[in-house]
Formats: structure tokens, sequence, C-alpha cells
């Protein structure tokens, strides 16, 4: 399935695909904020 440029939506899905190969995903970050020192996970 492809993506057209015709609504605003397309733009908006390919830039934060981006954004999220680039800087990476919401596991990736949330794993960094949990292997910080002084984070106590509540059970």
């Amino acid at each position: 399935m492809g993506v057209t440029n015709e609504l605003p939506a397309a733009h908006y899905f390919k830039r934060l695909s981006t954004i999220e190969l680039t800087l990476g995903d919401t596991d990736h970050h949330l794993a960094r904020f949990i292997a910080q020192p002084g984070f106590a996970a509540v059970a």
C-alpha cells in the first residue's frame, strides 16, 4: 500500500515514521529512562 501526498495526514505519518526510526521508539526511550540510576519502579 502506498501513501499519497494529497492529505496532510500523509505528511505527518512520514514525518513521525522518520523521527521514530532516527531517534528511537517509545520502548527504546522507556528502557533508557528505567535504566537511570535511582529509578525505582513501583511494583
